[in-house]
């Protein structure tokens, strides 16, 4: 490569880096929205002109290249055009091979790693070192979350669901977002009537819009409209994983210390299976890192700009869901901090940061439950209930004996036990009652993955099994990383360990509430602890950077590439069989 080549591709891949360092959420969201019309979410629903046109695409990339590549080596134009002719050949017959194979989100997972792979190689430069390594990360792990995508339907592996109706008021997330597409206005009577419009309308109502752009606006059909409703929480989740890289980057990772917590991250079952929720979990979550992130930024330089981007995550997050509201007691806890600290220098423009918060954060997040209050008299606190007589209840079991039974047959069978009933509706199997064990199953098998997915593949029942005990190792080497780093790391001082503990805390601490007042399965579902994914991949980063030695770093990076390989694989033959 001659030095112009070498000239030229630094300079693209400095301007792209920093669009990107710019606006990275707008970047990723743009590329969701490119991906939306070829193929609206779900592999079943690509549309026939999507291969031709990326047919198209690549064969212009492989002649821009080859010709630039030949024009360099000082090549005859007719050898150009002879490599170019014999690229555009072959990418042709593995179009038309794609075009008729059953395996086609395979092909997608495989063609997409090559393409990172070949950007990466072509465009790397080493001042740009941990920016191309990261990228290259999140890269394959968004590209795995959009094959996951692809192969789930909105029918497919959701939570309380519904269907999206437009003839009738029906219960369910879909359902919800229909009422507001049809009537464009919030559901008039008391919502506790309806099954899941308890919520807050953020999510649903975004949902509601993009349908009708689609589908009013666009003119595609009302199926295509609302599968590409998860590309919407396919950005959410990439969105997350972008903030929690910020938030590594924040606490000055770098090396194996920065790419091993996230790869851990990137490539988690928690943040794959997300990616295709429809319901408003993704958006949430989404909306809490990033108040996390905004509040350590804004600890370490008080603004009101700052603040106001804490406000916004929070209002909105608990606009989309009430349990965002979790984030700010932490939050609340670096105010006061910062408060005493610099009381004496600015006390007066703090207050005037702190006034301003709550004037967006509390009409944002509170509107709706207040609403509920004035008119319905629903609590603040209110909760969808569900029948006490459902299979998945556990209510007969004291919640003492629930927490303290480690019983071998519980991991007997890696993914989550439900009672289940034959055509007969005879009972058979078991629930899960203990909140631990059921949440390191569903964090990474959900709660909807099971042997179905894999009849026919007993190997794949054999990986599934070394996959979980590789996710058990890794929330144990996290938990154990937490307590070393709180005691011992002075690069994280107290404040940041108090607000990242508290907040890890408050999460656990809920989800075990929740468990022992609402005794059933589903409460027991590491949906409502995955930022731990990320507190906990911090630690274990923390750790590598202070007590960096070949052995350790080989004892947690064996086990981290594992499980990242591991789950790439599980969740693509899982997207291929839905």
């Amino acid at each position: 490569m001659d030095n112009t080549e070498t000239s030229t591709n630094f300079a693209i891949s400095d301007k792209i880096f920093r669009v990107f360092s710019a606006h990275p959420y707008l970047c990723c969201f743009a590329v969701c929205l490119l991906l939306t019309p070829l193929f609206f979410g779900s592999i079943w629903e690509m549309p026939s002109c999507t291969v031709p046109i990326l047919l198209a695409v690549f064969i212009t990339g492989a002649a821009v290249f080859i010709w630039n590549k030949c024009k360099k080596s000082k090549l005859p134009v007719a050898s150009a055009v002879l490599f170019i002719i014999s690229a555009a050949a072959a990418l042709t017959v593995a179009a038309w091979m794609f075009s008729r194979s059953d395996s086609q989100i395979l092909w997608i997972f495989l063609i997409g790693c090559l393409t990172l792979s070949f950007l990466y190689s072509s465009f790397y430069k080493s001042r740009l070192k941990r920016q191309f390594n990261s990228a290259f990360i999140m890269g394959l792990g968004f590209l795995l979350k959009f094959c996951y995508v692809l192969g789930t339907s909105s029918a497919t592996r959701q939570h309380d669901i519904g269907e999206f109706n437009t003839n009738e008021v029906t219960g369910g997330h879909l359902g919800y977002m229909a009422y507001l597409y049809q009537n464009h206005h919030l559901y008039q009577e008391d919502y506790r009537e309806i099954f899941q419009f308890c919520h807050p309308p953020l999510h649903h109502g975004i949902c509601a819009a993009w349908v009708a752009l689609w589908k009013d606006v666009l003119h595609v059909s009302q199926e295509k409209a609302v599968e590409s409703l998860e590309m919407l929480t396919l950005f959410y989740s990439a969105s997350i994983v972008l903030s929690a890289y910020y938030i590594l980057r924040y606490f000055k990772l770098e090396g194996k210390a920065l790419y091993i917590p996230l790869m851990m991250i990137s490539f988690h079952p928690c943040f794959i299976y997300l990616s295709a929720f429809l319901n408003n979990d993704a958006l949430m979550w989404a909306l809490v890192t990033g108040a996390v992130l905004t509040t350590l930024r804004w600890y370490d330089s008080p603004s009101l700009k700052g603040i106001m981007k804490i406000s916004l995550c929070i209002g909105l997050g608990m606009m989309a869901k009430l349990s965002a509201a979790l984030v700010a007691p932490p939050v609340a806890l670096v105010f006061l901090i910062v408060f005493i600290r610099d009381f004496r220098k600015s006390w007066k423009s703090l207050l005037g940061q702190f006034i301003a918060f709550g004037a967006v954060c509390v009409p944002l997040g509170m509107w709706f439950p207040v609403r509920g209050l004035i008119r319905w008299d629903v609590p603040l606190n209110h909760v969808q209930g569900l029948p006490d007589d459902m299979d998945q209840s556990i209510k007969e079991i004291p919640f003492i004996q629930r927490i303290t039974d480690f019983s071998p047959v519980q991991v007997k069978r890696v993914f989550e036990n439900w009672v289940w009933r034959d055509g007969n509706n005879e009972k058979f199997g078991f629930n899960e009652t203990n909140p631990l064990i059921t949440i390191l199953k569903n964090s990474v098998f959900g709660e909807n993955i099971g042997e179905l997915d894999f009849e026919g593949m007993d190997y794949m029942l054999r990986i599934c099994t070394v996959f979980f005990w590789l996710g058990v190792i890794l929330a144990a080497a996290a938990f154990i990383a937490m307590i070393v780093t709180m005691f011992t790391d002075r690069s994280m001082d107290l404040t940041q360990k108090l607000f990242i503990g508290t907040f890890y805390a408050l999460l656990v601490g809920n989800l075990y509430m929740m468990s022992a007042e609402y005794p059933m399965v589903c409460t027991m579902n590491f949906r409502y602890l995955m930022p731990t994914v990320i507190t906990g991949a911090l630690f274990i980063g923390m750790c590598i950077k202070k007590h960096s030695s070949k052995i350790a770093e080989a004892m947690i990076t064996v086990p981290t590439v594992g499980f990242s390989v591991f789950s790439a694989l599980i969740y693509i033959v899982v997207s291929q069989n839905s």
